[in-house]
């Protein structure tokens, strides 16, 4: 299924239940495990939650020995929220006087980074996709070809004319297999293409009939002459017949004649440009060059962005943030899974389109210098080019060299994951498997995965609470919702929850743990969405054979085994 079409069927945004935000006293009538239910317990509960109660009860008498930093890579944050305020990382090296005075390059970072802002302060309030931007990069070298099964062509002077190959197979390949599929912007512009070789081959489709049947009204069944089966094969003559045939029936005749004029007057070449202008219009540019000014393909540009995290998508980061760090028993919100936590903010996401990769591997790294325990990355994505899938990996590589923990969330595309390949995910190196990164799919207080999570038994690590969690959210508010960034958070939470009892563990140590000790529903039969011949429909599966540890995360079962490996 082309990746656009399922951008229909899943976000990065998370999808609140109501429209309006609400304050604490509309929602304290209701049981915990009706909000923050992360938190609960199926025994004492009845809803398969990360038993974070009941770790805290194992946990009495044993004293924090670190307040752990988790570092958010993805959306804004409201870092005044009154539920939070007493998490949020401060950088201890720098001060608000406009000065770089921890000398990293970057201004004022007191609470994170925003790798979407200018020197002015502007923000990037959206940005456009990876497959977008590598239609982009490698359009004007490749995007004219036509290839009719032998030979390379384009048009030229409207003309379908014969050209050398491209200089550069691989790299044509992978701008024909890959990036046409990932990018709106790369289906409409071969449709403009395709509609001039129609115009072309109807031209000789159109000689061929009046030569045959000189003198004779041409119809639909005269038509039929124009395909040999047993001539030698070119592809676009093939597709061309196909789309004129079709013509008979858009224009409800039987004559050719009608057909013919209705190609020949251009109008649809030029329907087709237009289809692809807008398109280019709405996803070709996100401002970057005018905001930002770097030069998003080079990793070494790397002195920019602003310290704004207040940005119109800080709702994400911040419900993200409540299921980790909010307070707990404060009569707020709901509970934090570890509200001793301090939550470092980096921005490289916005309100859709994809973050850019730099930024992601400069976030990792900034987070890893500056000593976060663990980090929560941008959910994730089908398209990594390999040159910047390198600078992902070899952050990541060094996060695991530090003892840092990396949890991504899978994609809710309903597919299989051992077929499809989604990066991050822990072979993206080419060397050895990275054993600091954990990829996780949401669940619902029943147990079930969502529908639409991507799944595979060895690619995804487990599933975590992340379906109708009531969390903080902009403005002092808080709201129930459901995200592919909070089945990570709660994730997060609980690592954070052991790394803050047993900080000599380290970030594979902690997934090793978490792994180890879910909540097993490995022989359970649930419900799942998959992709069948590019549809979506459903079928049973094992719950076993949806992740690798079989079960859902579980904080008491993963602080007793921390602690056991203590002693």
């Amino acid at each position: 299924m082309k990746k656009y079409f399922l951008l229909l069927m899943a976000s990065a945004c998370i999808r609140v239940a109501d429209a309006q935000a609400v304050k604490q006293n509309e929602q304290e009538q209701k049981k915990q495990s009706d909000l923050d239910w992360y938190n609960c317990s199926f025994d004492k509960d009845g809803v398969y939650g990360a038993e974070v109660n009941k770790a805290y009860d194992f946990l009495k008498g044993k004293k924090i020995k670190k307040r752990p930093v988790v570092a958010l890579i993805g959306s804004g944050m409201d870092v005044e929220h009154e539920d939070l305020k007493h998490a949020i990382w401060v950088n201890s090296k720098e001060k608000v006087d406009g000065k770089d005075n921890d000398k990293n390059g970057l201004v004022d970072d007191i609470n994170g980074w925003n790798f979407l802002g200018g020197k002015d302060g502007q923000v990037m309030e959206s940005i456009t996709r990876e497959g977008d931007r590598e239609f982009l990069r490698l359009k004007d070298k490749y995007a004219d070809y036509i290839f009719d099964g032998k030979n390379y062509c384009k048009i030229i002077d409207g003309k379908l004319t014969k050209v050398a190959d491209p200089e550069n197979i691989e790299e044509y390949n992978y701008f024909r297999n890959k990036i046409v599929s990932e990018s709106p912007m790369a289906g409409a512009y071969g449709g403009w293409m395709l509609s001039c070789v129609v115009k072309e081959y109807a031209r000789k489709f159109d000689q061929m009939m009046k030569e045959r049947f000189p003198g004779k009204e041409l119809t639909a069944e005269e038509y039929g002459i124009c395909y040999d089966p047993k001539a030698p094969r070119d592809s676009l003559a093939e597709v061309t017949y196909m789309l004129c045939a079709y013509g008979f029936t858009v224009y409800q005749t039987s004559s050719w004649d009608v057909v013919y004029k209705n190609i020949e007057n251009g109008a649809q070449i030029a329907q087709a440009k237009a289809e692809y202008e807008a398109k280019e219009k709405r996803f070709g540019f996100d401002g970057r060059k005018d905001i930002i000014g770097d030069d998003y393909l080079d990793i070494n540009d790397n002195k920019y962005g602003n310290n704004v995290l207040l940005t119109p998508d800080a709702a994400n980061g911040t419900m993200a943030a409540g299921i980790i760090a909010a307070k707990r028993e404060n009569g707020l919100g709901g509970n934090g899974i570890m509200d001793q936590a301090e939550i470092m903010t980096l921005r490289v996401s916005a309100s859709d389109g994809e973050p850019y990769l730099k930024d992601i591997a400069l976030a990792i790294r900034y987070a890893v210098d500056h000593n976060a325990d663990i980090i929560v990355l941008p959910v994730q994505n089908s398209l990594y080019p390999e040159d910047q899938k390198k600078w992902v990996s070899e952050a990541l590589e060094y996060a695991e060299s530090k003892g840092v923990l990396a949890i991504a969330s899978a994609w809710e595309g309903s597919q299989d994951l051992a077929v499809e390949t989604y990066f991050p995910n822990r072979w993206m190196t080419g060397k050895k498997e990275l054993t600091n990164l954990m990829i996780v799919s949401s669940s619902d207080k029943e147990g079930n995965p969502s529908m639409e999570s991507n799944y595979g038994a060895k690619e995804v690590d487990l599933y975590a609470p992340g379906i109708n969690i009531y969390s903080t959210y902009t403005g002092d508010a808080y709201q129930t919702g459901t995200g592919l960034v909070l089945a990570a958070s709660t994730t997060a939470g609980v690592a954070a929850l052991v790394k803050a009892y047993y900080p000599h563990l380290t970030g594979t140590q902690i997934r090793n743990i978490l792994l180890e000790t879910v909540t097993s529903r490995k022989d359970a039969e649930v419900e799942k969405g998959i992709i069948v011949d590019d549809k979506p429909t459903q079928d049973l599966f094992l719950f076993g054979d949806l992740c690798l540890s079989g079960g859902i995360i579980n904080a008491y079962q993963a602080v007793v085994a921390a602690d056991k490996i203590a002693k």
